[in-house]
């Protein structure tokens, strides 16, 4: 078979770049290089067929940033995907209901949303409108500090969800509950004057009964 040089030198430029990239990459090449059509031509037609073979087996085979990445990509399970399709719908759907409630609140329920998935929650999108009343009550409580509190409003959610309540009767409870409280009887509802310290506390009685 004679030696085709232009199908070679095409070859050869694709093999190039690969090589670069992957120097770039830092994948250690420097020692790989491709022979020239001139340089094949002073070694003679076996050396061409021969290079001309292992510059094909290279591209198919050989190095190649894409082939790397698709290696390394993960291997998902069909049940796995399936997940992974049922967990992007939820999101999505949790995103529309968020965006039912943007004209009134802003961005501040996008801001819980993104909280909860920094922090792995599962809330369904049908509770998210428990969710939001019930975060926005307990932000209302307390004087003092309400930094780094959100991640214990939405475990003490998820301690409630978890012993029976209906997310849309947890706030209504409380508030019968905080009623029945001796000593703080005269602020039943939203606790003005109540520290934030109080607030956490009395949620902690109430969710431990």
């Amino acid at each position: 078979m004679a030696f085709d040089s232009k199908e070679y030198t095409r070859m050869r430029d694709i093999a190039q770049k690969r090589i670069k990239r992957g120097q770039a990459a830092g994948y250690g090449l420097d020692g790989v290089r491709v022979p020239t059509v001139k340089e094949l031509r002073q070694r003679g037609e076996a050396a061409q067929q021969i290079e001309f073979m292992r510059l094909q087996q290279f591209l198919q085979t050989g190095f190649s940033l894409q082939r790397r990445k698709e290696a390394s990509r993960e291997r998902l399970t069909d049940e796995q995907r399936r997940e992974r399709k049922r967990e992007q719908s939820r999101d999505y759907r949790r995103r529309k209901k968020t965006q039912e409630y943007e004209p009134v609140k802003g961005k501040k329920y996008r801001e819980y949303l993104k909280g909860l998935k920094t922090m792995e929650v599962d809330i369904p999108p049908a509770l998210l409108p428990a969710f939001f009343a019930y975060m926005d009550y307990r932000f209302a409580q307390g004087a003092g500090s309400k930094k780094y509190v959100f991640d214990i409003f939405v475990d003490d959610f998820k301690k409630m969800l978890q012993k029976g309540y209906k997310p849309d009767q947890i706030l209504s409870d409380f508030q019968k509950f905080e009623a029945d409280q001796a000593e703080i009887a005269s602020r039943a509802g939203q606790m003005e004057g109540m520290s934030m310290e109080k607030a956490v506390g009395l949620w902690d009685e109430f969710i431990n009964r």
